[in-house]
């Protein structure tokens, strides 16, 4: 059996629907009408619409025929009370939840869009493993619907959320790993490319390239795409030529004795 469309609970604003002193001079038969009327038109396929299920809309003939005689006197006292409008065609329809639709439909769709970016975000991030500039919330544009001349109290309300879909579990581990760290003031790395290097060079050398690498940005106030592809690029060439020039483990050279590779090759750099 084919799964049925679940219809959300229907609001009403009770406070604005007592203080409208038009409503409340309604008979008691009109109000039972227009209690009635507000719940067809909330599951209706065009919701804030009095349609037929199949579709059309239900003339005044045909509501007098379902809801018995005097029903057309009792709706021209609610369109007097201009809790009920004609649309051009013809059809009956409540402005405030027509309007309370249309914002509706509008957030879902750029919530959804907001959803798409992001996923596509997480993938480029992770891709690339470099950092994005942030994507900017897409602009819902100001909501429009036709609503009736004068002034009338709204009685639904118009601020209903309609969040983006939450992050899974496995875009959330994605999110993290791509996420850098401050291994040193001007080095970032991720953790998996610290792990890297400390498993490739050991972690004592994979310190001195990045303090290597800090020095020299702090110094030049240089900045590259890739800290992680820089230290296996010309870092690790210095930090090789120093070890065969001073005999040591040392980051700490001079800003102007470092930043090009070495012409000299060693035989650290057929590691």
């Amino acid at each position: 059996m084919a799964n049925k469309k679940i219809i959300p609970p229907m609001p009403f604003d009770a406070t604005a629907w007592l203080s409208n002193n038009a409503a409340m001079r309604l008979s008691f038969a009109c109000k039972g009408l227009w209690l009635d009327m507000l719940c067809c038109m909330w599951v209706s396929i065009e919701r804030g619409v009095m349609l037929k299920p199949i579709g059309g809309a239900y003339t005044v003939d045909e509501l007098e025929a379902l809801y018995g005689s005097g029903t057309k006197e009792l709706i021209e006292s609610l369109i007097n009370a201009e809790l009920l409008s004609v649309r051009n065609d013809g059809a009956l329809y409540n402005a405030d939840m027509v309007k309370m639709e249309s914002i509706r439909v509008k957030r879902s769709e750029a919530g959804k869009k907001g959803g798409v970016t992001m996923g596509k975000r997480i993938l480029a991030k992770v891709d690339a493993l470099v950092e994005t500039p942030p994507i900017e919330t897409p602009h819902t544009p100001s909501p429009t619907a036709e609503t009736q001349q004068g002034a009338q109290a709204d009685l639904f309300p118009d601020d209903l959320p309609e969040n983006p879909p939450p992050l899974t579990d496995e875009q959330q581990r994605k999110i993290e790993k791509a996420k850098k760290y401050n291994y040193a003031d001007y080095v970032t790395l991720t953790r998996d490319e610290y792990a890297k290097l400390c498993t490739e060079y050991g972690e004592e050398a994979a310190k001195a390239m990045i303090d290597i690498l800090n020095n020299y940005k702090g110094s030049k106030g240089k900045k590259y795409k890739s800290d992680y592809l820089t230290i296996r690029g010309w870092v690790k060439d210095k930090y090789y030529e120093n070890m065969n020039r001073y005999g040591q483990q040392t980051g700490t050279t001079a800003a102007t004795d470092i930043g090009k590779p070495s012409a000299k090759r060693t035989f650290r750099d057929t590691l």
